[in-house]
């Protein structure tokens, strides 16, 4: 195939796609301030900080220092400090998947063993394999899914049973916070507790889920594009910096070399634009959920709720769709008429939609977008052919809100109280 042809197949894909209700969980959309970052002539060139006079000298290694990509570094680092509520945080990790890597090998040795979270119980995929592929064992904490939350008796007794030394909770799948404050109590002081809060940073820098450092974590790892609406890369969080200068001290040491000069750029000005809007963001997030959850619930569906009745803490909601027809079919019923979701069966064995409010927040969407938005799933589900009122519906948010976008950006709509 010619390769004109080929860039004109991602071009029609591009324009395709921005057609799309996005409405899964792990996704979002940068403004486009911090989005023009990503094709500057800047992504080109290594970034190894400011130097001195615009010189980096490690002897004997010289090269070109910039120190304007620093600054905005700097301002990042100190505004996710004050929102996170920790000592030190590092961009370096190319993603969520690479910050957890970097921790692991950074805080273990080849025959410790880690607790992390079951698949089947919300946990990352990826955990299992890179411990064992790194010399590590592993053990699953006990979880319960009628609470949604661990077993902190079994936990206790597991971890101290089996000599673990590190506690890594990477849930992806979930509705509503964990106790870590029973968490830490029940494992001791001496447990490392890393949370990776890829899903929910973006909430957590608002100020409006849970505040892991405060109450007992030690690490906090994180992708960057869900919640948190950056380019698609990772961070690391440390509650102390004796802690952080250990595992600085691995990454600096060979597990990263170019941190992309472009990504770092894009997501600074994303961590800033949190500064500035996060909290109203983040409380958006949460309101457009249930309203999405209970309109849902309105039209008929089963939608899982937390153990006190809510549809959600954060920004997923779980549509249960087991009894309704064939997954195949009703994946494709979405996906002719332009709305993107994902299955899974996690957290029960039962066949759910993860839905996600991040992107159409910050799209502008409220609770009277949620409704819209449920009936359009409902009518997708029965088979409906819908596509143009979806289009049409999406094209009416060109504009990122919440960010440091000009006019379209901050002319924010008054959401309801």
């Amino acid at each position: 195939m010619k390769t004109t042809n080929l860039i004109k197949g991602i071009k029609k894909l591009e324009k395709q796609n921005s057609q799309f209700l996005h409405l899964t969980a792990y996704e979002n959309q940068l403004s486009k301030t911090a989005n023009s970052f990503l094709s500057s002539k800047l992504s080109e060139r290594y970034f190894f900080g400011s130097g001195i006079n615009g010189i980096v000298d490690w002897n004997p290694f010289n090269c070109l220092g910039l120190k304007e990509i620093q600054d905005v570094i700097n301002e990042a680092s100190k505004a996710m400090k004050k929102m996170l509520g920790c000592e030190s945080v590092n961009f370096s990790p190319l993603s969520g998947v690479h910050a957890m890597m970097c921790t692991i090998l950074s805080i273990s040795k080849p025959g410790d063993t880690i607790m992390i979270v079951r698949k089947e119980d919300g946990g990352h995929f990826a955990t299992k394999n890179i411990i064992e592929k790194t010399g590590r064992k592993f053990l699953y904490a006990p979880f319960d899914l009628k609470t949604l939350d661990f077993d902190i008796k079994k936990i206790g007794r597991l971890f101290k049973k089996k000599k673990c030394k590190v506690l890594y909770i990477d849930i992806s799948y979930c509705i509503n916070p964990i106790n870590i404050k029973k968490l830490r109590k029940s494992l001791g002081n001496k447990a490392i507790i890393v949370y990776d809060a890829s899903h929910t940073i973006g909430l957590m820098m608002g100020g409006q889920f849970q505040s892991p450092f405060t109450e007992g974590v030690d690490i906090i790892c994180a992708n960057t594009h869900k919640t948190l609406p950056g380019p698609q890369k990772g961070l690391i969080a440390f509650k102390n910096k004796k802690l952080a200068e250990k595992v600085n001290l691995s990454i600096n040491s060979g597990l990263v070399s170019s941190s992309h000069t472009h990504n770092l750029i894009a997501l600074s000005i994303s961590i800033l634009e949190i500064e500035k809007h996060g909290k109203k963001y983040a409380k958006q997030i949460i309101k457009n959920s249930n309203k999405l959850g209970k309109a849902l619930e309105d039209l008929g569906y089963e939608v899982r709720k937390t153990i006190d009745g809510s549809y959600s803490y954060n920004h997923q909601i779980h549509l249960y769709i087991d009894k309704i027809g064939n997954r195949k079919i009703l994946y494709k019923n979405l996906v002719k008429n332009n709305i993107s979701t994902n299955f899974d069966d996690r957290l029960g064995g039962r066949l759910f939609i993860r839905l996600g409010t991040q992107e159409v927040t910050r799209r502008g969407m409220d609770g009277a977008s949620m409704k819209i938005i449920a009936r359009f799933i409902d009518q997708a589900l029965r088979g409906e052919n819908i596509k143009n009122l979806v289009t049409n519906f999406n094209s009416k948010y060109p504009g990122i809100h919440y960010s440091l976008d000009p006019i379209i950006g901050n002319s924010f709509k008054k959401h309801e109280k």
